[in-house]
């Protein structure tokens, strides 16, 4: 099993343990510019309160786990968790600045 499998099934478990829904619970791996490896954890609004925990301490703590996890597998690694709808409209967001981005530059003209 390579690494970011591995810490996927870790942190899997570490958050189903603090969860009322897990089979509504899913993570998503991908890479972010700098090369890190990314998790994404989709909740249940209820849940995702539950994993942040009072003033981010329950996150915080995950994702420190995460990073010593990850050193040891000798990669980065960065943590977010939110809904399915937060992930969909973060994408959206991310899709709208970049195409505002292209319609900011100069044509081929110069303008």
């Amino acid at each position: 099993m390579d690494a970011p499998e591995a810490l996927k099934e870790y942190l899997m478990y570490v958050v189903a343990s603090l969860i009322e829904h897990p089979q509504q619970a899913s993570i998503a791996i991908g890479h972010n510019a700098s090369g890190a490896t990314t998790f994404r954890v989709q909740l249940a609004q209820d849940d995702v309160k539950r994993v942040i925990g009072k003033h981010g301490h329950t996150i915080s703590a995950i994702r420190s786990l995460l990073n010593v996890a990850a050193d040891k597998h000798g990669i980065k690694a960065t943590l977010k968790v939110g809904t399915p709808k937060e992930d969909d409209a973060e994408a959206a967001a991310v899709a709208d600045d970049a195409a505002e981005h292209v319609s900011d530059a100069p044509d081929s003209k110069g303008n």
